[in-house]
């Protein structure tokens, strides 16, 4: 019983880990649109390639560090995916959005799993046990 609210405190902690730092990436990206990300077109993390790096970085940062607490890297990312479908459909959606969800879904997937994965070797590499 305890093992099984262990995993699923870690899935949810994840979870809720993703879609905060998206949200907070988005929230940024929002503020700073003009003078760090250029501002030719709305804010959102895939119209300019900074915001798309800031948002990636945000969530591989997330992920080493979660990784280390043995948060799961694939909560992460559902949480971050499920943040980045509700911004988008709250601003419209658009005529691609299905594109969109798809591609950054694979980012988001991969930029978080890949910190979540580094995070737990680095545990691993240095013997800590938790």
């Amino acid at each position: 019983m305890c093992l099984l609210k262990a995993n699923v405190s870690a899935r949810w902690s994840g979870f809720a880990l993703g879609l905060l730092t998206f949200v907070a990436a988005h929230a940024i990206e929002v503020f700073m649109w003009v003078p760090w990300f250029g501002g030719v077109h709305d804010p959102w993390f895939l119209n300019a390639g900074r915001a798309a790096a800031f948002t990636m970085g945000s969530l591989f940062v997330v992920g080493l560090i979660g990784g280390t607490l043995r948060v799961s890297g694939l909560g992460i990312a559902a949480g971050a995916a499920t943040a980045m479908a509700v911004v988008l459909m709250w601003g419209g959606g658009g005529s691609i959005f299905p594109i969109v969800l798809v591609a950054g879904g694979l980012l988001i997937l991969a930029s978080s799993t890949l910190g979540a994965w580094i995070g737990k070797e680095l545990i691993n590499l240095t013997g800590s046990k938790g």
